[in-house]
């Protein structure tokens, strides 16, 4: 036996598949992943992504996700999360009724109860989606859980603004099948984004992020922004009108992502 053979040999055998120890590797490969998948419940739980007791499907047919918009046309979708809450909130709106910037505001539902008269009233020139009731991770929700977050969330934003959203963010961007079956019950089309705000790369530097936005944006882009959250986001808030300002100046316009769908000729039902 040549000594590459040897070595070959020596290799699969410490991985367990050369002779009987193939067999005991494979075997070992199938039960573990066997006792994996027996740990997740065959019917509901958070991978579940249809209903499994025989019944018609509560949703539509299909859902659509979205993380930006295929087009050459400079468009850019602002989108702000975790909303609404006193003074951030009050100023990005300020900023944006300053500069007549629309925006896409995923609000959770929890907060626009409590906080109703910071966007009562203010919200004309933007969109709302969903962004669930309490900001829990839909990725650890049970199809009712996860519906049940969306439904109150979408009430909430419903009774508040008089408005029905069409659009829903899942928080951290997490999703499971629950989230897509939930969101298909609601008929959302379901929004990510493709470039975020950098706060942390940035402390104190409202300038320097503005500077990072306005060069890295491509058209399509939906960005991800905060109107609530720890201090260092403010700088990404204090730096929107240099960033807002320095994207015009790049030939690049403001749209909702509804608007930007609509002018890529992409539809926003799923």
């Amino acid at each position: 036996m040549s000594a590459g053979a040897g070595s070959r040999r020596d290799l699969l055998r410490g991985i367990g598949l050369v002779g009987a120890g193939a067999a005991v590797g494979v075997a070992g490969f199938g039960e573990a992943a066997d006792v994996r998948e027996r740990k997740l419940p065959i019917f509901g739980g958070p991978a579940a992504a249809t209903v499994a007791n025989g019944r018609q499907h509560p949703g539509r047919g299909s859902i659509a996700i979205t993380w930006e918009a295929e087009t050459d046309q400079k468009l850019i979708a602002l989108t702000f999360d975790d909303g609404p809450r006193p003074q951030w909130t009050d100023q990005v709106l300020d900023t944006l009724a300053s500069r007549d910037v629309p925006a896409t505001f995923f609000m959770v539902g929890r907060r626009v109860r409590k906080y109703a008269d910071v966007i009562r009233g203010r919200m004309d020139a933007h969109e709302v989606g969903n962004h669930t009731w309490d900001h829990i991770d839909m990725a650890r929700r049970g199809p009712d859980e996860a519906y049940q977050d969306l439904i109150s969330s979408h009430e909430a934003i419903e009774d508040v603004l008089g408005r029905t959203p069409t659009l829903m963010r899942p928080p951290y961007g997490h999703m499971a099948g629950s989230t897509v079956l939930a969101a298909a019950r609601m008929n959302y089309r379901v929004v990510l984004w493709s470039m975020q705000m950098l706060e942390g790369d940035y402390p104190n530097d409202s300038p320097g992020l503005a500077r990072y936005i306005v060069a890295n944006t491509v058209p399509g882009t939906i960005l991800l922004a905060h109107d609530v959250g720890p201090s260092n986001r403010i700088v990404a808030i204090n730096g929107l009108p240099a960033m807002i300002d320095g994207l015009r100046e790049r030939g690049y316009e403001f749209v909702t992502v509804s608007g930007m769908l609509a002018r890529t000729g992409t539809s926003v039902a799923s």
